[in-house]
């Protein structure tokens, strides 16, 4: 009987706790529009304790040393500086701003909030030195993508063991691979974070600077379209993980080398469909612009890719344990 007491004692203190932890967490409202769930922009901040403020044609967000700025009716922001797309745009409903939910659970909540909810083990990073072989990739006046790549690939690489990183390539030379067989290295050798290079190219010479893609959540859009797919991926998986990665990886790079912000992106690509870890793909420059492509011919340039890269990894690395 004296046991029963102290069990039934025990179990009202964890409800009485459970009630007063749910009482003390602030509610998010909800609303419906365009067919989709939306959170109630000023409670979503309450939660991760932030401060909103309401300015002329933005709001800014700030607190816990982030600084978050978004706009009426755009798809993208700026956390900490850094550009990123969000899958949809914010609405108003009621005189009240809301975000959609996927962008809730899928944006906000990994970056905003604690990053201890997505660690896991990061000991072997696969880098993918894009396109090679019969397959050169973008071409500008004297460079290629595939050549490019692979320089990039063998230095990271090599800052990454430094680190104390187990590294492994998909390729190490100048040969063709699939986009199928390289998530099927990925997933044989269990790697625990996946990096794709890449170099990007536009008609338009003018355009230059750095982008990054994660995995676009099930139910939303790609950034570049505007088209939602409700089919879910291996990728999709990680979804949290991928766009904190990204965040990072895109940041890091911006610090060293000062090029054009051109954000953090979802895509489905291949590669990020089909890996089995978290991972982002990175456009590193446009070879169609002079300059860029001076940039992505030169050593120092390539060090300070490189060195941007590892930073991120390394910064997301640490930020899931803090």
């Amino acid at each position: 009987m004296k046991r029963f007491r102290i069990f039934l004692t025990w179990v009202l203190l964890v409800l009485a706790a459970g009630a007063e932890l749910a009482a003390a967490a602030p509610s998010i409202r909800t609303a419906w529009a365009y067919g989709r769930a939306y959170s109630n922009l000023y409670d979503m901040t309450r939660q991760f304790g932030l401060q909103l403020r309401v300015g002329k044609g933005r709001y800014d967000v700030t607190g816990n040393g982030s600084r978050m700025v978004l706009y009426p009716d755009k798809r993208y922001m700026f956390l900490n500086g850094v550009r990123v797309n969000q899958c949809f745009s914010p609405v108003m409903k009621g005189g009240a701003t809301y975000v959609s939910r996927t962008d809730y659970t899928k944006t906000f909540t990994p970056l905003l909030g604690s990053k201890r909810a997505y660690k896991h083990p990061v000991g072997t990073i696969f880098l993918d030195c894009g396109h090679g072989g019969k397959d050169q990739g973008a071409a500008g006046k004297f460079s290629q993508e595939k050549n490019i790549t692979l320089r990039l690939g063998r230095r990271l690489a090599a800052i990454l063991r430094s680190c104390g990183y187990k590294v492994v390539m998909s390729r190490n030379s100048d040969v063709f691979l699939s986009l199928e067989r390289r998530a099927a290295l990925q997933a044989s050798t269990r790697s625990d974070l996946f990096i794709s290079l890449h170099v990007n190219s536009a008609g338009d010479r003018s355009v230059s600077g750095i982008e990054t893609y994660c995995m676009t959540p099930a139910g939303a859009p790609s950034s570049n379209s505007t088209k939602a797919d409700a089919r879910t991926y291996n990728g999709n998986r990680y979804d949290s993980n991928n766009i904190i990665l990204a965040w990072n990886l895109q940041r890091s790079m911006l610090s060293r080398t000062k090029a054009a912000d051109r954000g953090v992106k979802r895509a489905r690509f291949q590669v990020l469909r089909d890996i089995r870890c978290p991972g982002a793909l990175v456009e590193i420059g446009f070879i169609s612009n002079a300059a860029e492509e001076r940039n992505l011919g030169s050593a120092a340039y390539i060090e300070k890719l490189a060195r941007g890269l590892a930073e991120g990894i390394l910064n997301y690395h640490r930020s899931l344990s803090k």
